[in-house]
This record gives structure tokens, C-alpha cells and sequence, in this order.
């Protein structure tokens, strides 16, 4: 596989590169956890999460924030240039005035150029421009600025290219700044033709060695240094073979042996590979909480897991940031700051009742928010992230207008879907459209599916009898599924306006939530895969682990009963009995191997799937009304009538 990525790359296949690669889950090079998970982004074209991945080196070295900074929106710049149309010219030139501060003069200049022209191979410098080559040639351009790199590696080991394997030639040397695989000399030994090759093989491994001394030595000299770890290119038993060295972090920590081998709580810095190679519940504490005025019924994360809406009886909708508690988590990157939620927008009276419920789309673009007032809002989203970096307190607004907040502020655009008959109790955005809306409630029995850019219903689904009280989509959303008073869990394909599927449980009691383990937090965990394999527990053995195998609805009953149901089988495979009143929520971790639960009887579940085990957690002081799994690590969110949301990390 990675003779065909070399083949590739070298004759400027991007497109087939990059995508054999993400297909094959086999990297030609890797730099590091931190820096591989940034070039998936990159190669996925995700900027706008590339560049808040980048925002800790902002406080360490400006300049080179601002030189990544610079790629990163040059190539969205490009790219947008590629797709446009003619209506497209207001948000490119927004985007030019973005990189403007950014770019040197005469850069700056001849991208403006670029507006002028009708296509963007129509410039010399781009004659040969793609999508796929201009992510890779950003890629490359970022890594000379990224902190901890091993810029200077000792020459590569001998190994022929696919050509010359076909062909029988002899071995060429690679340039060191060839940006290849390094290969163990037994690998590389198994391909050369060059005889000397048995002979030096012993000696291919320690010019990496020393070089990593090197690198120690010199960094000692130097006024930052970088941890480095090494891990084995191959697995355990192959121990003999050459080690490849990765950069763990891109955060500056201390370089010296004892430090990565004291405890957490000495050193400062907890390295990823020893946080959460194996997630335990018993590690869960209450890292911090948020008080209102009235109960706090709903809640939920953006897909990108750094803020979280709460819908609370107060009639308010309150965007919370989550950014210091997930970088503390991720970098240990603290820095002396309190651990507290972030309250970055507020809207006031969005509702003329409580809000039951409340979704937010996958693009995050929009919030939508349900309510016994019988209406449903829609906010299209300013950007938070904005507003969390130029106010200096919570931005408030209600009724159409600011009631606090500096300067320059964005218009709020709003949108009212009327025409359930009474409480709407769930809301869910379409995973891939996100003009999609589904909801439910009381006394309707059918869901609605709402188009939020021109507020009309535009289908309905009928089967159930009585309330909707949950609807869950698949994550590629391919089905729905929903359930409610009548003891059913439907399954519903929008394409065709039915149900595709339908599981009887008259058996037990009345469902009050559905959660599937093929939902968008799942796809979102394969997405950010190299951040899920540091914070998410992996199964020692793929068998052991279910949602590898099985496809599972977890429900939540009003007597307090968690029943789980196999979908590929059509039927109930088990019961879990750990709450003793109305389980109001339930939700697969990122994973598919936990289960979070909330509960009327005050307790917190996470269950262990594999070994079904429940762990309780009783910070609560009322009744819990939900609880969430952060999309891809081990942080729990919980509302509750005790007037609270608290935080719950290890």
C-alpha cells in the first residue's frame, strides 16, 4: 500500500492519493497525532476547524500562527474561487479582506487578481492547480511552521519505488527532504537488490537513534523545547525492527525523562496515550456547573464538540463555550484559568413557554429550539467564536435587539415554524441537509419535517399513536428513527416517506428517547479518529466490542427501564434496571461502547456495553432531565430541575 501511495504522490496523483489514503486508513508519512489529525482536516477541506485546531501556537510563536493561518485561508480562498458563481463575489472578497492582514503586499495583490479572471488555471501560477494538490502544497507549507517537527532527519533507509520494484532496477537514494515513509531496514531489506543492503541492516537503526539524542541535547539549549515519544512502527512482537519517532502535541512541554515518567499531578502534563487508552466511568468528576434561574431542560453539543446550547425554563436559549475545559483535556493547556462555562450568547424570551428541546445542525449553522408554547424557533448562527473573542461579557439579546455587547454587532436572523397543536418535545436536523428539520410532540402523533429557509412543512410521516416524544437520524442519514407513547420504535426513510421498519414494544412501558449507534457523533469519532484514539476506550478485540458488529437503538422508559434492541434482528436483546423513576435520555458515546442515562430519580448512568456495567453519578440534587455525550470525548453534559448544567470530565 504504501509503494502505490509513493507511486502516487510522485507522479502528482493527488486526488487518487488523498483518497486512497482516507479509504485505506494508511498514511505514506506520519508526523505525529496531533499533526496527522490537522492534515486529515486539511485533506478533507474542513478549514474552519483547522485553523481553531492551530489556535494554541497563536500564544507561543505569533509568527508562525500567523504564516499557517495565512495557507490555511489562502486554500479555502482558492478553493471558493474554483466553485464560485457570480453571487459568490461578496463572500470572496470577505475572504480576501480576512487574509489581507495575512499575506505580504505583493501576495495579497496577486491573489486579487485572481478575481478578474474567468477560471483560476487561467493564471500561470495555477495552470495546473487543483483541489487535491493545493490541500496537499498547503499541508507542506504548514509543516515548516508547525512547533515540533523533527525537521533534520538522518537519511532514509534505501527502498525502491514501485517502478523500480516492477522493473528490477537498482535503489536510489532518497533525499531526506522527501517526504516519504521511513521503512525498518527488514522491510527494506526484503525489496533492495543492492547486496551491501544485509550487511549495513544492523547499522540502519541507530542513525535515527543518535539523531533522536540529537534532537534532545539540542533542545535542551534552546529557550522552548518539545517532547518527543517514541512508538514502535510495528506491532509489539516485531520489537527488533527500527522505531519511528512521532511529536505527540504540538504544546511545549518539559524535555527530560523524569518528567514523562512522573505522575499527572507532578509534572503538569498528561500524556494522551495515558489519559484515556481505557476510559474509566470512575474517573468522571464534576469539573464545573452553570446556575439559572429555573430548571434546565435540554441540551446539546456542535459537532465540533467546543460549545453547547441549553433551552431552559427561563425561556432562554444560552450558547456556552467549552473551549478552556476541552483544551485542559487535550493539551493541559489550563494555564492557570478557572474551569468554568463560558456563557458567549444569550437569547432572551426566544420562546413564550419553557424549552423542551433544542438541535443544533450539523454545520452549525443553525439552532433550532421547541417549546410548550406550541412554536418552534429557528437562529441562523452568528459567529460565537467572534463574539466570544472581541465582547468582554455575555452578548445578550432579546426581542430583536441587543441588550448588552460592544461594537459592531451581527444581525440575528430568525425563524418561527407554527403548526403543532401543543408541546413540541423533540427536534432533529437532517445529518446532511441542513435546511432539514424533523420534530415531534404531544397530541400530533406524526412527525413533521420542516424546511427551515422557507418555514413550511414540506412532509409528514404518520404511524404513531399518541406523542413523539424522540427522533434520532442516522448519521449518514439514510433513516430516522423516532418513538413515543405508543410503545413503538419506528424506523423512517424520508426518501420514500415511510417506515422502513417497526419494533413492537407494547411489552414495556411508554419510550421517552431513542438513541442508534450509527448517529453523526459516531461518523464524527471516524472523522476525528486520531483525537477518538487517544480519549475513547478501544476494545482490546473487535468482537468484544458491539457496535463493531451489531447495529443498536438504546431506549429510555418512562419506569425508569433502558432497553436495548438489535435493528438488524428486528428484536429486544436486552434490559438494563440501574434507575428506579422515569429515564428521561439515553445516548451511545462516540465509541458505541457507552451508554450515558438520565434519570427523575437524580442519578447520572454510564454503562460499560461490553461488560455491562453501570456506573452512578449523584451530583445532581433533583431530577435529571438529559444527558449528553460530548461528540468525541469522554465529557458528559447533564441538565437537571435542581436548576443546574454541570460538567462532567475525568
Amino acid at each position: 500500500m504504501r509503494l502505490v501511495l509513493d507511486f502516487l504522490l510522485t507522479e502528482k496523483f493527488y486526488k487518487s492519493f488523498i483518497a486512497l489514503e482516507q479509504d485505506s486508513k494508511q498514511k505514506l508519512r506520519g508526523y505525529g497525532t496531533e499533526i496527522d489529525f490537522f492534515y486529515d482536516l486539511l485533506m478533507e477541506g474542513l478549514f474552519a476547524e483547522a485553523e481553531k485546531m492551530i489556535a494554541p501556537i497563536q500564544s507561543r510563536n505569533f509568527d508562525n500562527y500567523q504564516a499557517i493561518l495565512f495557507q490555511i485561508r489562502k486554500q479555502a480562498f482558492l478553493e471558493k474561487i474554483e466553485e464560485s458563481t457570480s453571487s459568490d463575489v461578496q463572500v470572496l472578497v470577505k475572504m480576501l479582506k480576512e487574509i489581507e492582514q495575512l499575506a505580504g503586499k505583493e501576495e495579497f495583490s496577486r491573489l486579487c487578481r485572481l478575481l478578474s479572471l474567468s477560471k483560476l488555471s487561467d493564471d500561470l501560477e495555477y495552470e495546473d492547480w487543483s483541489v487535491w494538490k493545493g490541500r496537499y502544497v498547503c499541508f507542506l507549507a504548514c509543516l515548516s511552521h508547525l512547533e515540533g517537527i523533527e525537521k533534520n532527519r538522518e537519511q532514509e533507509a534505501l527502498h525502491p519505488t514501485l517502478l523500480e520494484l516492477l522493473a528490477g532496477t537498482e535503489v536510489r537514494p532518497r533525499p531526506v527532504s522527501s517526504p516519504r515513509l521511513l521503512v525498518s531496514p527488514k522491510e527494506s531489506d526484503r525489496y533492495s537488490t543492492d547486496p551491501k543492503a544485509e550487511d549495513d541492516s544492523e547499522m540502519a537503526s541507530l542513525p535515527v537513534e543518535s539523531s533522536v539524542t540529537d534532537q534532545e541535547e539540542s533542545a535542551d539549549k534552546r529557550t522552548k523545547s518539545v517532547k518527543w515519544k517514541e512508538e514502535a512502527s510495528e506491532p509489539p512482537e516485531s520489537t527488533g525492527d527500527e522505531k519511528r519517532v512521532y511529536v505527540e502535541t504540538l504544546d511545549i512541554v518539559s524535555n527530560t525523562d523524569e518528567t514523562s515518567e512522573m505522575d499527572d499531578d507532578q509534572s503538569g502534563y498528561r500524556p494522551p496515550q495515558n489519559l484515556f487508552m481505557k476510559f474509566d466511568p470512575r474517573l468522571l468528576q464534576e469539573a464545573t456547573r452553570l446556575e439559572d434561574a429555573q430548571p434546565i431542560r435540554a441540551s446539546v453539543f456542535n459537532s465540533s464538540g467546543e460549545y453547547f446550547i441549553l433551552g431552559t425554563n427561563s425561556k432562554s436559549l444560552k450558547v456556552c463555550s467549552l473551549h478552556n475545559i476541552v483544551d485542559d483535556l487535550l493539551y493541559n493547556q489550563h494555564q492557570g484559568r478557572k474551569q468554568a462555562i463560558d456563557v458567549v450568547f444569550e437569547m432572551k424570551n426566544v420562546h413564550m413557554g419553557s424549552v423542551y428541546c433544542v438541535d443544533w445542525s450539523k454545520s452549525g449553522m443553525q439552532i433550532a429550539s421547541g417549546s410548550n408554547d406550541k412554536t418552534i424557533r429557528v437562529v441562523f448562527c452568528p459567529d460565537f467564536l467572534s463574539l466570544q473573542e472581541t465582547q468582554a461579557e455575555t452578548v445578550i439579546y432579546s426581542n430583536g435587539e441587543y441588550l448588552t455587547g460592544e461594537g459592531d454587532l451581527p444581525d440575528i436572523r430568525e425563524t418561527v415554524l407554527t403548526g403543532h397543536k401543543a408541546t413540541i418535545r423533540t427536534l432533529c436536523f437532517h445529518p446532511m441537509e441542513d435546511h432539514l428539520l424533523l420534530s415531534g410532540g404531544i397530541v400530533d402523533s406524526e412527525i413533521k419535517v420542516w424546511n427551515t429557509e422557507v418555514g413550511q412543512c414540506v412532509q409528514r410521516l404518520t404511524g404513531h399513536v399518541g406523542a413523539v416524544y424522540s427522533i434520532m437520524a442516522a448519521g449518514d442519514g439514510s433513516f430516522f428513527a423516532s418513538v413515543g407513547t405508543d410503545r413503538k420504535l419506528r424506523l423512517w426513510d424520508l426518501r420514500t416517506s415511510r417506515c422502513t421498519q417497526l419494533l413492537n414494544g407494547e411489552m414495556l412501558s411508554e419510550m421517552n428517547s431513542v438513541s442508534i449507534n450509527m448517529a453523526y457523533q459516531q461518523m464524527r469519532a471516524e472523522t476525528k479518529s486520531k483525537i477518538a484514539q487517544m480519549y475513547i476506550q478501544k476494545s482490546l478485540s473487535q468482537q468484544q466490542s458491539l457496535h463493531k458488529s451489531q447495529k443498536l437503538a438504546a431506549i429510555a422508559h418512562v419506569d425508569g427501564l433502558v432497553s436495548l434492541w438489535d435493528l438488524t434482528a428486528g428484536k429486544l436483546q436486552g434490559k438494563l434496571t440501574h434507575h428506579t423513576s422515569d429515564c428521561r435520555s439515553v445516548e451511545f458515546s462516540a465509541d458505541a461502547n457507552w451508554l450515558v442515562t438520565a434519570s427523575f430519580d437524580g442519578t447520572i448512568g454510564v454503562v460499560d456495553l461490553n461488560k455491562g456495567v453501570v456506573r452512578k453519578i449523584t451530583e445532581h440534587t433533583d431530577r435529571v432531565v438529559s444527558a449528553r455525550w460530548h461528540p468525541y470525548l469522554p465529557i458528559i453534559l447533564s441538565t437537571s430541575a435542581d436548576r443546574t448544567a454541570r460538567i462532567f470530565c475525568p
